[in-house]
C-alpha cells in the first residue's frame, strides 16, 4: 500500500462500504414502498435471481444485488408482516376489554407523576371472560401500569382495553406512535386504577439484561457516595459514566444541547474507546499475551455496553473496537472506514429499523466525518505554526519543540471537534432544528474534562465495592472536575449567537397556532421572523409542548408575551420560556390573582400591564390588538390581521357576558371566537354569538373538573347557528392562516374540520 493510501481514506479499498450502501438502499426501498406480501415475493424472486448469478463471484455487482434484495425482503417482512402489527389491526376490528398475561420486557420508566410504563412481551391475550387465546406469539405492547411496583422480568396479568398510541397533537411534538412502531410496538394498554394489574412471579427475563440493570443501579449508588442528591454535578457524573440522565434536575441538559456537547451523556465511542484503552494497557501491564488480551477485552467491552443500556453509539464503538482488536490478532489491519461500515452493516443485519434511529444516524455520521475529514483538517491547522520542513530537526531549540508539539496537539483536538461538528450538522438540524456555533470551542474544553470525569468515575466504581470511603474521595475529586465541565458548558451557552434554531421559511402573512394543552392556554402568532405569544401555559406545557413547537418553527426570540388570566394554566410556563428565549415585552393582567405561581412571577419579572378597555395597539407587524375588557385577573382581547378578526373570551361567567353585550355590534363582529364552552350556559352564549357572527369557534378542553368538558349539545346548537366548532380534544392544535387571498382555519390532527374564510364567507350573514 502506498503512503498516500495509508493517509487518505478516499483512496482505500472499502468492500463493506458498498455492502452497507446496498443494505441501506434495500431497507429504504422496502420501507418507502410499504412492501406488501405480493411485493415481498417479487423481492424474494430478485433475491433468488441474484443468487443464481453467483457464478461470477469475482465481480461485486451480484453481491451488491443480493445484499439489496436480502435487506429489502427482511425489512419488508419485519415491518409490514410483523405479528405486533397484525394483532394491533385485529384488535382495531374487535374492540373490547381483554385479559393479558406477559413479561416486563424492559426496566419500567417512572414519570414525574409517579406512573409506570414499560414494554410487555405478551404470553397470552384473550377476550375478558373468555378462555379462548387469541395469540401466544411473543409480541410486544406498551403498558401504562397501575398496581404494585414491578421490575424487569416480572410476569404480570391484567385486564384493560387496547388502543393505538396517540398521535402528536401539536406542531413540533414527538411522533410517539412512529417511534414505538420502529421498536415493534403498535398497541398500548392503559390500566384503570380501580382494576389494578397483578404481579404473578419474578425472574422471567434475560439473565444478562437483568444483571446489567442491577449493575447499573449499583454503579449509580457508588457514584453518588458523598455527593448531594439530586444535583447538577451528580447528574453530569452519572450521565458521563453511565449515560443516565433520568435523575438529573429539570432543565439540566439544555445547556449541553445548545452547545453541542449532549454527546457526553450518550455512551458512545468516547466512553467505549477509553474503556478499551484502559483494559488493553492493564492487560499489557501484567504481560497477558496479545490473543488472550483480545479475548478478555471484547467481552468486557460488550459488558460495559450492556450495563449502559445497549445504546446505538456504544454498540457501534464496541463493534469497531472488536473488529480492530481481531485484526491485531490475525495481523490484518482494516481501514477504519471499512471497519465502521462493517459495524454498521452488522447492526442493520440484526435490526433493520436501527437505520431510522436518531442515535444510529448521529453515531455513524459523526464518526464517518471524523475518519474522512479530521486528518485533512489537522494537517491544514498544523501547517499554520510548524517548523520549516527544510530545517533539520536538531537545529530546533527546546522551547520551539515544545511550542510546535503543543500546537500539533491543539490542531489534532480542533480537527476532531470541527469534523465531528460537520458530521453532526445535518442530524442536529433534522432532529433538534438547531445549529450550535459554540460547539466548536465548547468541545475543545469539554471533551478533555469529560475524560477526567470518566476516569475518576471508573476508579470510584473499581474501589466502591470494597472501600466506600475511597470511592467517596474519588467522587469528591470528580466533583471539582465536573464543576469545571458545567461552568465551561454553561459559559459557552451564554455566548451571543452561540446557537440558532432553524425552521421552515416563515410566511409573509400572519399564522396563528392555538396549541392544545388540555387545560392550559398558549397561542403563537408568527409573521415573517416576528413571534408573539398569548399565554404561556403551565410549566409542564412549556417543557413538553411549547418549547419544542417554537424550536421546530425556528423561533429565536419572542417579541411580546400577553397573559390573559393570572393563573398557573396561563402563565406557569413563563420561567421556562425566559430561560431559553429573550422576551422583549411581558404584558400581565392588572391583578395577580390568587395563584402562588402567578404571584411569584408578578414579583420577580419585569412586566407591563394591559392598556385600558377600548385601547388599540399594534401587537406585532400587521397584527393589531384591542382590549375589550381589562379588569381583575382576566381580560378579553380582539385581534385583527389581514382582514381576519379573532376574539378571546377567557371566562364565560355572567359578568364577562354582560360586559360583551354592552359593546357595539361593529366592535363585537369577528370571524373566530376562542371561548371555553365547558360549564357555559347555552342560552346567553348563543345570544352573544348571534351578535359576534363568527364563522368558527375554538373551545379549549382539558382538566378533570365537572365544567371542563363541553356537553354534546354544543355541536348541534352551533351547527344551527352556522358556526364550525373546533373542540381541541378532537382537533388538537388549530392553525389559523391569515393569507389575504385564502385565509383558512384547520385542525392539526388528520380528519379534523377545516374552514376557508374566503370573501364569500365573510359577506354571508352571521348566525341567527
Amino acid at each position: 500500500m502506498k503512503a498516500a493510501d495509508a493517509v487518505s481514506p478516499f483512496r482505500q479499498r472499502l468492500p463493506f462500504a458498498g455492502l452497507l450502501l446496498a443494505a441501506i438502499a434495500g431497507i429504504l426501498f422496502s420501507d418507502g414502498l410499504s412492501v406488501s406480501p405480493i411485493n415481498s415475493w417479487i423481492v424474494l424472486g430478485c433475491f433468488v435471481l441474484f443468487l443464481g448469478c453467483c457464478g461470477s463471484a469475482g465481480r461485486s455487482i451480484p453481491a451488491l444485488g443480493i445484499t439489496f434484495a436480502a435487506f429489502a425482503l427482511i425489512h419488508g417482512w419485519n415491518w409490514n408482516e410483523s405479528p405486533s402489527r397484525w394483532i394491533a389491526e385485529w384488535l382495531d376490528r374487535h374492540p373490547g376489554e381483554y385479559e393479558v398475561r406477559g413479561v416486563v420486557a424492559q426496566e419500567p420508566h417512572r414519570s414525574p407523576s409517579g406512573a409506570l410504563s414499560f414494554p410487555l412481551r405478551i404470553e397470552a391475550i384473550s377476550p375478558a371472560g373468555d378462555e379462548k387465546t387469541i395469540t401466544a406469539s411473543p409480541i410486544s405492547v406498551m403498558v401504562r401500569w397501575s398496581g404494585d411496583a414491578v421490575e424487569y422480568g416480572d410476569k404480570v396479568a391484567f385486564r384493560a382495553v387496547p388502543s393505538r398510541p396517540e398521535p402528536p397533537r401539536n406542531p413540533g411534538a414527538m411522533d410517539y406512535p412512529a417511534w414505538l412502531a420502529r421498536h415493534g410496538i403498535f398497541t398500548q394498554f392503559r390500566l384503570d386504577p380501580s382494576v389494578p394489574g397483578q404481579m404473578i412471579s419474578r425472574g422471567h427475563g434475560n439473565l444478562l439484561v437483568g444483571f446489567s440493570i442491577a449493575a447499573r443501579h449499583w454503579a449509580e449508588r457508588i457514584l453518588a457516595i458523598d455527593l448531594e442528591k439530586p444535583s447538577a454535578v451528580l447528574g453530569a457524573i452519572q450521565g458521563t459514566c453511565l449515560g443516565v440522565t433520568e435523575n438529573a434536575p429539570e432543565g439540566f441538559t439544555e445547556e449541553f444541547r445548545f452547545t453541542g456537547t449532549m454527546h457526553l451523556f450518550a455512551v458512545s465511542g468516547l466512553h467505549v474507546g477509553m474503556v478499551a484503552v484502559i483494559l488493553w494497557f492493564f492487560f499489557q501491564l501484567i504481560r497477558v499475551p496479545r490473543g488472550w488480551s483480545v479475548a478478555a477485552t471484547i467481552p468486557l467491552l460488550f459488558l460495559y455496553v450492556s450495563v449502559t443500556g445497549f445504546k446505538d453509539g456504544s454498540l457501534r464503538a464496541a463493534s469497531m473496537a472488536s473488529l480492530f482488536l481481531l485484526g491485531l490478532v490475525f495481523f490484518r489491519r482494516s481501514p477504519p472506514v471499512n471497519t465502521l461500515a462493517a459495524a454498521a452493516f452488522l447492526q442493520l443485519a440484526a435490526d433493520t429499523n436501527a437505520l431510522f434511529s436518531a442515535g444510529w444516524q448521529f453515531s455513524y455520521s459523526v464518526v464517518l466525518a471524523i475518519l474522512l475529514l479530521a486528518s485533512l483538517i489537522r494537517h491544514r491547522i498544523a501547517a499554520w505554526h510548524c517548523a520549516d520542513s527544510f530545517l533539520p530537526p536538531r537545529l530546533l531549540t527546546h522551547p520551539e519543540r515544545i511550542r510546535f508539539a503543543i500546537w500539533a496537539e491543539l490542531a489534532a483536538l480542533a480537527s476532531v471537534s470541527f469534523a465531528a461538528w460537520i458530521g453532526s450538522l445535518l442530524p442536529t438540524l433534522v432532529y433538534f432544528h438547531l445549529i450550535s456555533f459554540s460547539a466548536l470551542g465548547a468541545n475543545l474544553m469539554a471533551v478533555p474534562l469529560a475524560f477526567g470525569v470518566l476516569s475518576l468515575g471508573m476508579l470510584s466504581l473499581l474501589t466502591g465495592g470494597f472501600f466506600p470511603w475511597v470511592a467517596g474521595a474519588f467522587n469528591n475529586a470528580n466533583w471539582l472536575i465536573t464543576k469545571l465541565l458545567l461552568i465551561t458548558v454553561q459559559g459557552s451557552a451564554l455566548l451571543p449567537g452561540g446557537h440558532w434554531f432553524i425552521g421552515p421559511p416563515p410566511k409573509t402573512y400572519p399564522v396563528i397556532t392555538f396549541l392544545d394543552l388540555r387545560g392550559g392556554s398558549c397561542t403563537v402568532i408568527r409573521k415573517g421572523f416576528s413571534t408573539t405569544m398569548i399565554d404561556a401555559g403551565r410549566k409542564r406545557d412549556a417543557e413538553r409542548t411549547i418549547l419544542p413547537m417554537l424550536e421546530s418553527a425556528g423561533v429565536n426570540r419572542i417579541g411580546s408575551l400577553l397573559v390573559t388570566r393570572s393563573d398557573a394554566a396561563h402563565l406557569g410556563g413563563i420561567p421556562s420560556l425566559r430561560r431559553d428565549f429573550r422576551i422583549r415585552d411581558l404584558v400581565l393582567p392588572n391583578d395577580s390573582g390568587k395563584s402562588p405561581s402567578a404571584r411569584a412571577i408578578f414579583s420577580s419579572q419585569v412586566h407591563s400591564t394591559y392598556p385600558k378597555s377600548g385601547t388599540q395597539w399594534e401587537l406585532s407587524p400587521g397584527v393589531f390588538a384591542r382590549t375589550l375588557l381589562s379588569e381583575g385577573d382576566a381580560m378579553i382581547l380582539k385581534l385583527c390581521m389581514a382582514g381576519v378578526t379573532v376574539i378571546w373570551v377567557t371566562k364565560t361567567d355572567d359578568a364577562a357576558l354582560a360586559h360583551l353585550k354592552a359593546l357595539a355590534p361593529e366592535v363585537l363582529r369577528a370571524d373566530l371566537v376562542v371561548m371555553p364552552l365547558g360549564g357555559a350556559r347555552i342560552e346567553p352564549v348563543c345570544t352573544l354569538l348571534r351578535r359576534i357572527a363568527p364563522r368558527a369557534l375554538i373551545s379549549p378542553v382539558g382538566g378533570f373538573g365537572r365544567n371542563s368538558i363541553p356537553s354534546q349539545e354544543w355541536m348541534g346548537v352551533l351547527g344551527d347557528l352556522g358556526v364550525t366548532l373546533f373542540r381541541q380534544d378532537q382537533t388538537g392544535a388549530v392553525i389559523l392562516t391569515g393569507d389575504p387571498k385564502n385565509p383558512t382555519i384547520r385542525s392539526w390532527l388528520k380528519g379534523g374540520p377545516e374552514l376557508k374564510l374566503n370573501p364569500e364567507n365573510r359577506e354571508t350573514p352571521g348566525p341567527r
